[in-house]
């Protein structure tokens, strides 16, 4: 993750040329590694190994049991932390290389005051693209070891909701990565690239892919999808409150931003949801019914889960 560049350092004009990147100092590599050591990821950061290689004895096993999601990597390097840590610059570590860079990051104010953020991240330094990939640690607390990816990336997309979108001093683009169901892997599969395979499960690595086998054929970078597709397994959470109508529910996105009406998928979470007294609203998860072209409650979850931005939601 060199930093050094052969670029001039004045432009034509002869005004000096502000660096994409800056290299970590001594006191922010020592508070990376505080993070890092206090954290569930420690045993996967002192052993480099938050992906694996795809073990060919054990795929099928895998692919039966587990419930997987899918994307291109792009590269076949190691995937790094991005973190965000009060007092510093937001920065990329490599674990494998124990080296780093910083960005010229705009963070709202008093972001990062309760705690460090940590995402997984690939830098794509020719393409000026920051793949990033799952949120494992947000604002001090550990998400990797306690909840699955879809709620995770869910998280990452409720984080990153609170970035400014404006951000005239960075010299890349950041771009959340957009997962697919294993089901579907074959319609947008290309054997010219790496592939990260993740189980929706807490605590678990994911594996890599890499086509040895089948001819190759040249294929240059494709900016990622980011359309959300109905077909992406993920936990899209709303704050469900009373309509006034049988078994039929307000929902509203992050911010209060209304979604429309739902309708309940079960009776017995038809008499849950009535037993249920709280006027603030309740959380559910939900999801798109094609056939009736509006959303299903299909889960009652925990108080503490963050409700989804809007952009997670179809226009009902």
């Amino acid at each position: 993750m060199s930093v050094h560049s052969s670029r001039p350092q004045f432009d034509r004009d002869g005004n000096r040329r502000v660096p994409r990147f800056s290299r970590l100092d001594e006191d922010h590599i020592k508070a990376i590694e505080t993070i890092t050591r206090n954290l569930s990821i420690s045993r996967l950061h002192a052993s480099q190994r938050f992906e694996v290689h795809l073990p060919g004895h054990r795929a099928k096993q895998i692919f039966e049991r587990e419930k997987l999601l899918v994307w291109a990597k792009f590269d076949r390097r190691p995937t790094c932390l991005l973190l965000f840590i009060d007092g510093f610059a937001p920065a990329l570590w490599d674990p494998s290389r124990q080296e780093g860079l910083t960005f010229r990051w705009i963070l709202p104010p008093g972001f990062g005051l309760k705690g460090p953020t940590v995402c997984l991240a690939n830098l794509l330094k020719g393409e000026s693209v920051l793949q990033i990939e799952d949120l494992i640690v947000y604002e001090g607390t550990d998400l990797w070891a306690t909840q699955p990816f879809s709620s995770r990336w869910t998280q990452l997309g409720h984080f990153w909701s609170r970035l400014p979108p404006d951000q005239p001093l960075l010299a890349i683009k950041p771009r959340i990565v957009e997962p697919i169901s294993i089901a579907n892997w074959g319609t947008f599969y290309d054997n010219s690239l790496s592939w990260i395979i993740q189980p929706d499960t807490a605590g678990s690595q994911r594996f890599y892919w890499w086509d040895s086998v089948t001819p190759k054929t040249e294929a240059g970078y494709r900016t990622p999808v980011l359309q959300r597709s109905p077909d992406i397994q993920v936990l899209v959470c709303a704050l469900a409150k009373p309509s006034g109508l049988p078994d039929a529910y307000s929902l509203e996105a992050d911010n209060g931003k209304r979604i429309g009406i739902a309708s309940i998928s079960t009776m017995a979470l038809s008499q849950e949801m009535r037993a249920i007294k709280n006027t603030g609203g309740v959380k559910v998860e939900v999801k798109w019914n094609e056939d009736f072209e509006k959303y299903q409650i299909v889960k009652i979850l925990d108080e503490k889960t963050p409700v989804s931005a809007a952009s997670f939601f179809r226009s009902v």
